[in-house]
């Protein structure tokens, strides 16, 4: 099976977003620091509660709530611009460029205008599906980014990897 599509900056953008949101130790940054921020908040509200400054408690005590709440939908805006900038600076030259794909019985080779790359099938780990890209995820970290614009038929390309046991995890929902 031979797969040409065109990668498009929204594709390195959600990559790099479900790469983030897939990572442990990032959710785990981003609830530490979620929960140091309120933190403060509660004791700065505690503080002035107790020296009797009932005003600026209620306002500390608003804030606290206002991080608990919107918190999440900042921290995602704030990464999404960061991510853009390590899209312009680091995929610029791949982004509208033909990318082709070719599975053969043991291999899977991947080539752009950067070069080739040779896999063996089973250093495939997972393959991850969105809305708009699989990402084939291999054992060592990395992944590869198929657009399913260029795929005529997605069904066809799952069954591929269904038939070489390796597992699809589908992620349809997840909004970025």
């Amino acid at each position: 099976m031979k797969l040409e599509y065109i990668l498009e900056r929204k594709d390195f953008m959600e990559y790099l977003l479900f790469s983030a949101w897939e990572n442990k130790k990032s959710r785990y940054i981003k609830n530490i620091l979620k929960f140091f921020i309120i933190s403060i908040f509660v004791y700065a509200a505690i503080n002035a509660f107790n020296k009797e400054n009932i005003v600026l408690s209620i306002v500390f005590g608003v804030f606290a709530v206002l991080v608990f709440t919107f918190f999440g939908k900042v921290f995602n805006s704030k990464l999404k611009k960061q991510f853009s900038e390590v899209v312009d600076f680091n995929y610029s030259k791949r982004i509208g460029e033909k990318e082709t794909i070719e599975f053969s019985a043991e291999n899977m080779i991947t080539e752009d205008k950067n070069g080739i790359g040779k896999f063996k099938i089973s250093d495939i780990e997972k393959i991850n599906e969105t809305q708009n890209n699989f990402f084939i995820k291999l054992l060592d970290g990395s992944s590869v980014i198929v657009s399913k614009n260029g795929i005529e038929n997605s069904e066809r390309f799952k069954n591929k990897f269904k038939e070489l046991n390796i597992p699809i995890v589908k992620h349809l929902s997840r909004k970025w």
